[in-house]
């Protein structure tokens, strides 16, 4: 009898195994209305149709929201998770309509969505108004029968936040990296480590290299001036990494054999939306390397312009002084001064036109002998010639002297006389030009030097660097110059063409 108790025991527990493998199969295949979730201890059963309480089970088991919702709007039942999702204990959801718990603007979605839910299943993004604020879900609508008559709606709503976040922060990424791909300044995004992260598209013109992952005190070796006008690079790089602002400092690199880049250096602490942490920095330089050159410039105009100032009174001056010496009455002083300082104001006027550059000898020419040139009066030859702008006031004068003096002695006193000038190069460095009257009245002697003769010597000798031949023929003058051309302008016209002008 004893052994017969065993193997009894051992019947039935085959018995009992097999009619549960029977039961799994048939839920596993769909003949019974009942869900098997798979767990540490073994397969789990839960009744959907006819037992509540472990339909209950099931649904608070989901990390999803889940309730009920009547055909007329109201919450017949929900979980935990949706109760907890919404901040509101479970006493004040059941019963209430669910559009309390809707976002404002979600107000027709939610009708859409029941509407079609109780025909079918329907998936619909939808905003949840909870204590705290929205919360965007995913909302699953699909008809439901309680009890087999009244039908319902089942919703399952999962929350978006950490979707849409993530979707935030991409685009957030996006929209940096954009900026960063377009920005014309070197814009470097670093970690609290000092490490870059990002950098934009002018940093790896400026480097020719990338710099992401290296430390930015390391890949910007800057330099804000002397210890002693201000802090130390040391000091300066120590604020940035301490999350300090700074606004517009002026900085350079220095490269090998190369001139130095400026730039204005500008940083700022990075901070995370979320916990307000300081996450990083921002660097940025912004190249002002051109406007550094164009201050630079400006301030040699400026000494250049007080220097010319000073000179041109000078020369004023000089020949108030030398025109006074010389006039025997006021009324030839000035006629003769203001002569001579329209001669100075019209080479200014040239050299401002062409901002003090070079200057073509025709040029000077043609605007000196302008007031003569009606008929066939003047007339001049010679090769491009380009003189540097030190030489325009000193020949302006020296052909308005000859130009005076021709008006009141030889080839301008009558209607008959003509002036010819031709210039011609010596060598590379020096140049001649000759001034021949013709058809004047005749002299009568040898006239006494004035001032005007004085005066084109000396500027010849001491300014152009060159000497002045003046001879009284019974023609008319001939006077022969040799003037100084610097080597560095317009060796190349030497053997250029021959350019002809005239008055008529």
């Amino acid at each position: 009898m004893a052994s017969d108790e065993p193997n009894a025991e051992i019947a039935d527990l085959r018995q009992r195994l097999a009619e549960a493998e029977e039961a799994l199969r048939a839920i596993y295949q769909g003949e019974v209305d009942a869900l098997v979730v798979r767990g540490p201890d073994g397969p789990q059963v839960f009744t959907l149709r006819g037992a509540q309480e472990p339909y209950r089970i099931l649904v608070e088991h989901m990390h999803e929201g889940a309730l009920t919702v009547s055909d007329a709007g109201l919450i017949l039942y929900c979980n935990h998770h949706f109760a907890t999702l919404v901040g509101r204990p479970l006493e004040q959801i059941v019963g209430r309509p669910i559009a309390q718990f809707v976002a404002r603007q979600d107000a027709q979605s939610l009708q859409g969505l029941l509407g079609s839910g109780a025909g079918g299943s329907i998936r619909r993004e939808l905003a949840l108004q909870a204590r705290n604020g929205v919360i965007p879900t995913l909302a699953a609508a699909s008809p439901m029968q309680v009890d087999g008559e009244a039908t319902a709606i089942l919703l399952i709503v999962t929350d978006l936040t950490a979707q849409k976040q993530s979707e935030k922060i991409a685009a957030a990424e996006q929209f940096a990296r954009s900026i960063l791909e377009q920005a014309t300044d070197v814009v470097l995004v670093c970690r609290s480590s000092g490490s870059i992260s990002n950098a934009s598209w002018a940093a790896e013109r400026l480097f020719g290299h990338q710099v992401v992952g290296q430390l930015a005190q390391h890949a910007l070796p800057l330099q804000f001036g002397a210890s002693d006008q201000g802090p130390s690079p040391e000091a300066i790089w120590k604020e940035i990494l301490a999350g300090k602002r700074i606004r517009g400092l002026e900085a350079f690199i220095g490269r090998g054999g190369q001139p130095p880049q400026n730039f204005l250096v500008s940083a700022g602490p990075l901070h995370d939306d979320t916990s307000g942490e300081r996450i990083g920095f921002i660097l940025t330089l912004t190249d002002i390397t051109e406007r550094k050159r164009a201050e630079e410039h400006q301030t040699m105009l400026v000494a250049e312009l007080n220097h010319r100032v000073k000179n041109i009174l000078a020369v004023v001056q000089s020949v108030a002084s030398q025109t006074v010496a010389s006039s025997p009455s006021l009324d030839q002083f000035r006629t003769a001064f203001e002569g001579r300082v329209r001669a100075i104001s019209l080479a200014h006027d040239i050299l401002t036109q062409l901002r003090w550059s070079e200057v073509e000898l025709e040029h000077i020419v043609g605007r000196s002998l302008a007031p003569y040139r009606g008929g066939d009066r003047v007339a001049w030859t010679g090769p491009p010639v380009r003189l540097a702008a030190s030489s325009v006031v000193s020949l302006a004068m020296v052909l308005h002297e000859l130009s005076t003096n021709a008006a009141k002695y030889g080839a301008f006193a009558n209607g008959e006389g003509r002036v010819e000038i031709a210039w011609r190069r010596l060598d590379a460095d020096r140049g001649e030009l000759t001034w021949t009257e013709r058809g004047g009245p005749p002299l009568a002697g040898e006239p006494k030097p004035g001032f005007g003769n004085k005066l084109i010597s000396r500027v010849i000798a001491y300014d152009l660097q060159g000497s002045a031949t003046m001879r009284f023929e019974p023609d008319g003058l001939r006077c022969r110059l040799t003037f100084r051309i610097p080597s560095t302008v317009n060796r190349e016209a030497a053997e250029g063409p021959v350019a002809l002008a005239s008055g008529r």
